[in-house]
């Protein structure tokens, strides 16, 4: 049931995400394979490897966690096994808006930062709470339960700008790697250390 659920919104949001950016750029959107699996390869690893180190420093200045998966934990409940679906259709979604944000923000000197704070609000404020209330409503259970319950433990205002930095931080990264030209065996390199980090978990 809860691979279902997660299979079932790791073709639902991407594919409302496509929709709506599409509308957005006036009807046309790119759609590069390799473009779309670059990219979702890179969130899916630099996402885990965030929630990894943020969430045990947090814990040991809170003395709680700011977040706890509930739907396969690994890590201590740092991560969680569905992070392969949840996180590389979270970079499919990015994928598209990126090119929005690309015409919004064209021309501009600080393009990056723009996005990057822009993302880091709409990451948490949107999609973990669209997430979550999608996992509730299949499956009965929070996917990520956060500690904080300002936002009905659906997600947290104190992540946003935690957020903010990572997502920055990522798309330095991103346009860095796109700009190198790499085939697809560095995708699936990325996929492969991605399996492997959740899998030592």
């Amino acid at each position: 049931m809860v691979i279902g659920a997660g299979l079932c919104f790791a073709a639902v949001f991407p594919g409302c995400s496509f929709l709506i950016n599409r509308r957005l750029c006036g009807g046309t959107l790119v759609t590069d394979l390799r473009g779309i699996a670059l990219l979702s390869g890179l969130v899916f690893v630099i996402a885990m490897c965030c929630e990894a180190t943020i969430n045990p420093v947090y814990e040991y200045f809170h003395e709680r966690k700011l977040w706890e998966y509930r739907l396969f934990p690994l890590h201590d409940g740092n991560l969680s096994a569905l992070a392969v679906l949840v996180w590389t259709s979270y970079g499919v979604h990015l994928y598209f808006l990126n090119q929005y944000l690309d015409r919004l923000f064209a021309g501009k000197r600080r393009r990056v930062l723009y996005k990057g704070m822009l993302i880091g609000a709409e990451a948490p404020l949107l999609w973990e709470v669209l997430g979550n209330g999608f996992f509730l409503l299949l499956v009965g259970e929070y996917y990520a339960y956060y500690n904080p319950g300002e936002l009905f433990h659906l997600t947290s205002l104190q992540v946003v700008p935690i957020y903010m930095v990572c997502v920055t931080i990522g798309l330095l990264v991103y346009e860095w790697v796109k700009r190198q030209d790499l085939g697809w065996r560095t995708t699936g390199l990325l996929y492969a250390a991605g399996a492997g980090f959740l899998a030592v978990g």
